[in-house]
């Protein structure tokens, strides 16, 4: 009976359990919506959850490849990953809803990025350019450059293709054309090797979903005289001044091309595309900047201010016409430089202080002053580096603050934050993404105002204006060097940025001139030959605008070479070094072969390049023929510029002497501080 009765119970909840099964079979039946909905949610999930996994296994990849204590092979291997699996995931739809700036910090401020979108005959369409610069402690060079495209017409049709596998363009900007040949993308930026000029452009073409480089017709261009086409790469086209000069290339403002510019021979000329595919300049645009050049009506001396321990050197103006302006101007600089020392400078505080300054940026309308120097204190840690600037609008005898140039709103610091701004030292590229938005809104709002000292003034942010740039300065931590300065190209901020158009009218057409301090007497012709082909005109940070002469000299009745900076008037600023050829050898009449003004050691002066033919002076038995002999005068900030014996020994003992590009490409893996 208990067999049965156990077995009966048994039996009913079995029935049971099959009636819920069968209901809630049923009851799927009835909703195929249901499971369908359920299966694309856990699918989603799924790919979100891959592509958030395969982010951060990028940023670590990223991680391995900058860290210079890792083996190198498996950085290498990070590498060439790192840009493989980064191009794939720039294919998946979701990689288009980062934003540029989220983008760039995710991958600690390493991408440049610039997206834009193009109206077209079939809608709109979305194009992103990035740029990735390798370390060169990896790479053995200045660092190799990878350029991706990412192009969407919407969110569902994403593609990617990596564009520039390690070469050495890096884009800074970039122009979409829906022409007869199709879809079209023009690239403009530097050829970095020899950052910041020369500049190039370069087409390519959509087909199907891949882009090819194109060649660009350049039979019809007519360059000034003084620059010069790089006809052996017609893909990139590459223009570079004869005269050394720096240059910028920014897109144009209805977006149909580039205006291309040599920042200190005031050339300047435009590159337009038609939709048919051609290419048109226009060079009649520096003949309208050319109006505008004026000599400067005034000069500047040095002043000091020497008490207690404190030196501070600052500039004063004199010979300008309008005395009252004169008086007030120099009010300005006097004020700023001093401010707040009589807090400590009558008493034995315990404080030294000593800051010199540089004249980034002087003209008729604009002089921009930045200040440096170490702050000591009595039993303190360590000392503290301190940086200010004034920036004077000439005509109006009144100072400019940041905000006076630009909008410090989300677009400016969107456009700061977007990869464009460039570390004035590079080891300080990724310091600014540290700061949020609101932060350095609220940081550059502020810039430009020293409140009660240059001690004071250390955690502030200011702001300075070059021949082609506009710089900002922020607070870092000690360890990482107190300041950090940054520059953006004044051709790279758009128009809704710029807050003061008459300003800005005059920023982009005034011309510098030298700045004029105290100099020596007329170079003696007499006593040295000029070599005409050998002598520039060029702008030095140091001294601004200036002529760069190669002379030959006879001392003890031996050929020697000579170099000097001039002024427009002859006057020698300053005499260089003895040439490393000179010690053992004798120039040869014609020698000096090459003459290059680029930064080599990435410290924002530009160094002097000279590679000069010399040989034994003898004529006879035991003659040597002539060979090259190259070496590099490095500028510092004090206005100096120096040599390296042992660099140029190794420069010339390994051959790297024939060319100024050979110069260039071994120094760049050297890591050089002359300051």
């Amino acid at each position: 009976m208990n067999y049965l009765k156990y077995g009966r119970a048994s039996c009913i909840l079995l029935l049971l359990i099959s009636c819920v099964v069968l209901n809630g079979c049923m009851k799927e039946q009835d909703s195929p919506a249901t499971e369908t909905n359920h299966a694309l949610s856990l699918q989603n999930d799924d790919k979100t959850i891959s592509y958030s996994k395969k982010l951060d296994t990028l940023v670590k990849k990223l991680h391995i490849v900058n860290n210079e204590n890792m083996d190198y092979d498996v950085r290498q291997n990070k590498l060439e990953e790192f840009t493989q699996e980064f191009n794939l995931l720039l294919n998946e739809p979701k990689s288009v809803e980062m934003k540029d700036g989220e983008l760039v910090e995710k991958f600690d401020n390493k991408l440049t990025v610039i997206t834009k979108s193009f109206p077209l005959k079939s809608g709109q369409l979305n194009v992103r350019v990035m740029n990735y610069r390798a370390p060169k402690t990896l790479t053995g060079t200045i660092g190799d450059k990878y350029t991706f495209i990412q192009w969407w017409s919407m969110k569902q049709l994403v593609h990617a293709q990596m564009i520039e596998d390690g070469g050495p363009e890096l884009a800074t900007d970039f122009v979409v054309r829906d022409s007869e040949h199709g879809m079209q993308l023009w690239l403009g930026g530097y050829v970095s090797i020899y950052h910041p000029d020369p500049v190039f452009v370069a087409l390519w073409e959509l087909s199907g979903q891949k882009w090819t480089q194109k060649s660009i017709n350049v039979g019809k261009m007519k360059l000034p005289d003084t620059w010069e086409l790089n006809k052996d790469m017609n893909e990139p086209i590459i223009i570079e001044s004869r005269q050394h000069d720096s240059m910028s290339i920014g897109v144009l403002d209805h977006d149909d091309g580039f205006l291309i510019n040599s920042d200190d021979s005031e050339q300047n000329f435009i590159i337009e595309f038609s939709k048919s595919g051609e290419v048109r300049i226009d060079s009649e645009y520096s003949t309208a900047l050319n109006t505008h050049s004026e000599r400067q009506s005034y000069e500047l001396i040095q002043e000091e201010y020497s008490k207690n321990g404190i030196v501070i050197k600052y500039p004063q103006i004199i010979k300008l016409k309008d005395i009252a302006k004169q008086k007030s101007l120099n009010k300005i600089l006097k004020a700023d430089a001093l401010e707040g020392l009589q807090n400590y400078a009558d008493s034995n505080s315990g404080v030294h202080v000593e800051i010199d300054y540089e004249i980034k940026r002087q003209s008729e309308r604009f002089l921009s002053v930045q200040y440096t120097g170490i702050r000591y204190v009595k039993d303190a840690a360590y000392p503290s580096h301190m940086f200010y600037t004034t920036n004077l609008d000439m005509k109006q005898a009144s100072r400019i603050r940041l905000r006076d140039l630009v909008k410090v709103e989300k677009p400016f610091i969107e456009l700061i934050k977007s990869g464009k701004i460039t570390a004035v030292q590079p080891e300080q590229q990724g310091l600014i993404g540290d700061f949020t938005k609101d932060d350095l809104i609220q940081l550059l709002t502020n810039a430009d105002v020293t409140k009660g000292s240059p001690v004071e003034a250390g955690i502030e942010s200011f702001s300075y204006l070059t021949s082609d740039s506009l710089g900002i300065s922020i607070p870092v931590a000690h360890a990482v060097g107190d300041h950090a300065e940054y520059e953006i190209r004044l051709a790279q901020i758009p128009d809704n940025i710029k807050q003061n158009k008459e300003l800005w009218s005059e920023l982009s057409l005034v011309v510098d001139q030298s700045v004029s301090d105290v100099g020596g007497g007329k170079l003696d012709t007499d006593q040295y030959e000029v070599a005409e082909s050998q002598s520039f005109q060029t702008t030095l940070e140091g001294f601004g605008k200036v002529r760069f002469v190669s002379t030959y000299g006879y001392p003890e009745g031996l050929r020697k070479f000579f170099f000097f900076l001039l002024d427009d008037q002859g006057h020698i600023l300053y005499p260089f070094p003895d040439f490393y050829g000179n010690r053992e050898w004798v120039a040869r009449y014609g020698g000096v072969e090459a003459v290059a003004f680029k930064d080599v050691n990435k410290d924002g002066l530009k160094d002097v390049i000279i590679i000069a033919n010399v040989d034994n002076g003898i004529h006879g038995p035991g003659r040597v023929d002539e060979f090259p002999m190259a070496s590099i005068y490095f500028q510092k900030k004090n206005k100096t510029f120096t040599t390296l014996p042992a660099l140029d020994q190794a420069l010339n003992d390994q051959g790297h002497n024939q060319t100024i590009k050979d110069v260039i490409q071994y120094v760049s893996k050297q890591r050089i501080n002359v300051n």
